[in-house]
């Protein structure tokens, strides 16, 4: 088996590193802020977009099973994503 050490910040994957820089930054502004912290997971396979923190999601689902997450282009420019949580 492969063994995997996530004790050095490098060897983190880019989730964990970009949850732990959010926490690091709310932390350094210590005041009287309330901060909300909002994510959402997707995944892009052969140009169909998914969301993996769906609440119908589990371990064993499978993509072609799972609700579609379309992305959207409005008059402005900006995208803006459908049935993405």
């Amino acid at each position: 088996p492969l063994f995997f050490s996530i004790e050095r910040y490098a060897d983190r994957g880019i989730i964990p590193r970009s949850i732990s820089l959010l926490y690091s930054e709310f932390n350094k502004r210590k005041s009287d802020t309330v901060y909300a912290c909002y994510v959402s997971y997707l995944e892009l396979y052969n140009e169909k977009g998914f969301d993996l923190l769906a609440e119908e999601h589990t371990a064993s689902s499978r993509l072609e099973d799972m609700q579609r997450v379309a992305m959207m282009e409005d008059e402005d420019g900006n995208f803006h994503f459908k049935n993405l949580s």
